[in-house]
């Protein structure tokens, strides 16, 4: 998929984003379709679940309209509700296809997340099993890719890393999202990729916290009951208010921004807050973790 992320609206130092030619047409055949239909932004938002500033960024490119997969079929809720509302007779579905590139090396399943994370203007992550992607150095990321896919060969691997270590440009820019971390105090002690590699992303996780780029807690292990016990998960905020839930297992992911099931997982998320460590003891147990290393 090529680069889907927000436009910079003005001269500010943010990393410029290209629009793929693909978007650009989807953008122009919904701001098309809807004019047609003699309707306003305001007035489409009042017949579908999406707010108007969704469908703005949506038509200035701003936007991707992808949101999940079905197997090899990208899905996108918005663009069934625009197509169904405007009586367009699925032209808008049948375009979603062209907003995949196949030279994207993120795996299709993830695709979707990856261009919806650099938009979002508020991150809650809980980890249980390894440092968040967003937070990896290349030395845990290459580590974590070659064994959870052993399948893939070294330049897939390098590949996939360099596509990961990419995705922390959010952390430059200059409207960067509020990001808040539990990571499960076992994570932090699994020394993935050897002694050297846990000590090198525990010196990145620790200059994170105390940049306060993160919010971040450690849940401890004598924690025994967590509202994590169910797994790991991601929270995305967006500037229209919408917010999307995003789980990953297995190879699949699965997403939604219903508030049926975005808002338990909040709920969840402030009960682990209170549970996990302050961020000042967190910083304490990371940094006596990585001089026992």
């Amino acid at each position: 998929m090529t680069d889907l992320h927000l436009v910079p609206e003005d001269e500010s130092n943010e990393p410029q984003r290209s629009i793929s030619p693909a978007l650009r047409y989807y953008a122009a055949e919904l701001k098309r379709f809807r004019e047609a239909a003699g309707l306003t932004q305001a007035q489409l938002a009042e017949v579908i679940p999406y707010s108007k500033s969704m469908i703005s960024m949506v038509e200035t490119a701003r936007r991707t309209p992808l949101d999940a997969r079905d197997g090899d079929r990208v899905m996108s809720k918005f663009t069934e509700c625009c197509d169904e509302a405007l009586d367009t007779g699925g032209a808008l579905s049948r375009i979603l296809p062209l907003l995949e590139d196949a030279s994207d090396p993120y795996p299709s399943w993830f695709r979707p997340y990856a261009a919806l994370e650099a938009e979002a203007t508020a991150i809650y992550t809980f980890q249980s099993q390894t440092v968040p992607g967003l937070f990896q150095t290349e030395a845990y990321a290459r580590a974590v890719l070659g064994c959870d896919r052993p399948y893939m060969g070294d330049a897939e691997v390098d590949r996939q890393t360099t596509a990961r270590i990419q995705r922390q440009q959010v952390f430059r820019r200059e409207s960067r999202p509020t990001i808040f971390a539990i990571i499960d105090e076992v994570v932090v002690r699994r020394p993935i990729g050897g002694a050297a590699v846990l000590r090198e992303q525990l010196e990145r996780l620790i200059a994170l916290a105390q940049s306060h780029v993160v919010n971040l807690g450690i849940m401890p292990i004598n924690a025994v009951e967590h509202a994590g016990l169910d797994g790991s998960w991601n929270l995305l905020d967006f500037v229209d208010d919408d917010s999307l839930l995003y789980i990953e297992a297995g190879g699949a992911a699965t997403m939604s921004n219903q508030a049926k099931d975005v808002l338990p997982m909040r709920q969840a998320f402030g009960a682990l807050c209170m549970q996990a460590l302050a961020p000042c003891a967190s910083v304490e147990l990371m940094m006596g973790i990585a001089r026992d290393l």
